[in-house]
């Protein structure tokens, strides 16, 4: 059901829309939410993702679907945003934080993956805007999600 929805708003370009809308939603009922993300690391640089519907860079990935675990996301999500597949066996060092927000709990799941030769990224324009890759000291001077921060700089 997720993933028709997801189509269904990428063909109308309605991602700042529905942002807004999941926004509202945990502002309200503030649930427990759970993520899986992916850090891929190349020559000390981290892929970071311009969305449409946010003001922050972020890694790749997203929501965990009901069923799945976070790898299978994490592994569904590099997929879906940047066209990377990815083997289960090489995504190592999950490493796990839940925060509060005003939108309720929620768990992040992130990923490493250290490619032997530098990942081609395809993004399509629409939920993906641009990529960058960044230097953690280079990340951590711009606007990041809070778990992202702490990740980078446990990193750095």
């Amino acid at each position: 059901m997720r993933s028709l929805l997801k189509r269904a708003v990428a063909r109308l370009h309605l991602y700042r829309l529905a942002a807004g809308l999941y926004e509202t939603y945990r502002l309200v009922a503030k649930p427990h939410t759970h993520g899986a993300l992916v850090a891929i690391w190349w020559q000390g640089r981290v892929l970071l993702v311009e969305t449409s519907y946010r003001r922050e860079l972020s890694l790749p990935g997203g929501g965990i679907e009901a069923g799945e675990t976070p790898l299978q996301a994490a592994i569904r999500e590099l997929e879906e945003e940047v066209a990377i597949q990815v083997a289960a066996q090489e995504l190592q060092d999950p490493w796990q934080l839940t925060e509060m927000s005003a939108g309720g709990q929620n768990t992040v799941t992130i990923f490493a993956w250290h490619p032997n030769r530098q990942p081609k990224v395809m993004v399509d324009g629409l939920e993906i805007k641009s990529c960058h890759w960044l230097r953690p000291e280079e990340a951590l001077a711009r606007a990041l999600p809070k778990h992202l921060r702490t990740y980078l700089q446990r990193a750095n």
